[in-house]
C-alpha cells in the first residue's frame, strides 16, 4: 500500500510540474475552449459533443508521428552506433542507449499534454468557424476585392499572378505545397511540443500558434466575415472572379488542381449544413500559420528560417492563385503572425516558467 501511495504521489508531483511548466499555453487554450462552450450555451448550440471526434483525430495523428519519429530515432542511433561508436556488441549498446533516452519521461509527458491541448484548441476553432455566418453574415467580400484592386494598380491580383503561375505544372505544384501545409503544421507542433532542448522556443511557438487561431481565426474572422474569391459568385457578390475559377477548372482537366474538389465540398457542406462547411477568408490561416512557422524556423537556424519563409511565400501566392483568398487576407495575416510572435515572446518570458524545466538526458556516444 505504501508503494502505491508513493507512486501516486510521485505521479501527482510530476503532473503538477508538467502543468506548471506549460501553464501559459494551458491557460490560453482553456480560455479559448471555455469561450467556445459559453457561446454554445448562450446560442443553444452544443459544443462539448463536437470535441471528441476532433480530439481523437488529432491523437491519431500524434500516434502516427510517435511511430515515425520513434522509428527514425532507432534507425539514427543504430547507424550512429555502427559508424561512430563501433562497440563490440552493437545491439546491447543500442538497447542501453535507447533506455537512457526513455529514462527521461518528462519530455514525452509535456509533449503529449501540449498535443492534447492542440486537439482541444482545434475543436474550439472548428466550432467558432461554423458559427461565423450565424453571428455575422458574410458581407466584407466586395470591400476586400476593391481594396485589392486599389493596392495593385486597379487590377485583380489573380490576373497579375496568372502570367507567372498560370501553367498546369506551376498551378499543380502550388496546389501540392498548399496541401503540404497540413503536414507542416503537425510537424511544427510536434517539434514544439516534444523538443524541449530550448523550452522558451517551443513555448513561444505554441503560444503564438494559439493566439493566431483564437484571435485571427475566430475573433477577426467573425468580425470581417468573408468567403473569398472562390465563393464570390455563389454568395451573390457578382461574377468578378468567375474567369479565374473557369481557368482553374480548365487547368484541372490537364493537371489535377485538388483545391477545386475541396472548395466544392465546403460549399456543399455549407449549403446542406453537414460535413465540412467552415468557410472563412479573412484572415488567411494558411498564410498566418506559415509565417509563424517561419519565425519558429529562425529560432533553429537561419537556413531553416529562410526555407520556411520561402514556403510561406508560396502559400501566400497560392492562397490568391487558387482562389481561396484576397491578397489583403494574406498581408494582414503576415502582420498578425509577427504581432502574435512578439506578444508570445513577452508572455513566455513573464509567465512561461521555462526555468523549471529539467535538463534533457544526454544521448550515449
Amino acid at each position: 500500500m505504501t508503494h502505491v501511495l508513493t507512486a501516486l504521489s510521485t505521479a501527482g508531483s510530476a503532473l503538477g510540474a508538467t502543468l506548471r511548466r506549460n501553464r501559459l499555453f494551458l491557460s490560453l487554450v482553456l480560455i479559448y475552449t471555455f469561450a467556445a462552450a459559453a457561446v454554445g450555451l448562450f446560442m443553444g448550440i452544443p459544443f462539448w459533443a463536437r470535441v471528441p471526434p476532433v480530439v481523437l483525430t488529432i491523437l491519431d495523428i500524434l500516434k502516427l508521428f510517435l511511430i515515425i519519429i520513434g522509428t527514425s530515432i532507432i534507425v539514427w542511433r543504430f547507424i550512429h552506433c555502427l559508424l561512430r561508436v563501433k562497440p563490440d556488441k552493437p545491439v546491447r549498446w543500442l538497447m542501453s542507449d535507447l533506455r537512457s533516452i526513455l529514462r527521461d519521461v518528462t519530455h514525452p509527458v509535456d509533449g503529449i499534454l501540449c498535443f492534447m491541448l492542440i486537439a482541444l484548441m482545434s475543436a474550439s476553432y472548428a466550432f467558432f468557424k461554423d458559427l461565423i455566418p450565424v453571428v455575422n453574415p458574410f458581407q466584407w467580400d466586395t470591400y476586400f476585392a476593391a481594396l485589392d484592386r486599389s493596392l495593385h494598380g486597379g487590377a485583380d491580383v489573380w490576373t497579375l499572378l496568372w502570367p507567372l503561375f498560370g501553367s498546369p505544372t506551376a498551378t499543380s505544384l502550388i496546389n501540392v505545397a498548399y496541401h503540404a501545409w497540413f503536414a507542416l503544421i503537425y510537424l511544427a507542433v510536434f517539434a514544439a511540443a516534444f523538443d524541449r532542448r530550448d523550452p522558451e522556443r517551443g513555448t513561444v511557438f505554441l503560444v503564438s500558434f494559439a493566439l493566431t487561431w483564437a484571435v485571427g481565426g475566430s475573433l477577426l474572422a467573425t468580425l470581417f466575415s468573408s468567403v473569398g474569391p472562390v465563393y464570390y459568385e455563389a454568395f451573390g457578390f457578382g461574377d468578378t472572379y468567375a474567369g479565374q475559377m473557369e481557368r482553374l477548372k480548365q487547368l484541372n482537366e490537364i493537371s489535377p488542381v485538388w483545391a477545386l474538389e475541396l472548395q466544392q465540398k465546403l460549399l456543399e457542406g455549407y449549403q446542406s449544413q453537414s460535413g465540412m462547411r467552415g468557410i472563412s477568408a479573412m484572415p488567411s490561416m494558411h498564410v498566418a500559420t506559415s509565417a509563424v512557422i517561419a519565425l519558429f524556423g529562425f529560432s533553429y537556424s537561419r537556413v531553416l528560417g529562410w526555407l520556411l519563409t520561402a514556403f510561406a511565400g508560396v502559400i501566400l501566392i497560392g492562397s490568391v492563385h487558387l482562389g481561396w483568398h484576397y491578397a489583403v487576407d494574406g498581408y494582414l495575416s503576415i502582420g498578425l503572425a509577427a504581432l502574435f510572435w512578439w506578444v508570445a515572446k513577452i508572455l513566455t518570458r513573464r509567465f512561461g516558467a521555462t526555468e523549471n524545466y529539467p535538463q534533457s538526458a544526454s544521448l550515449a556516444t
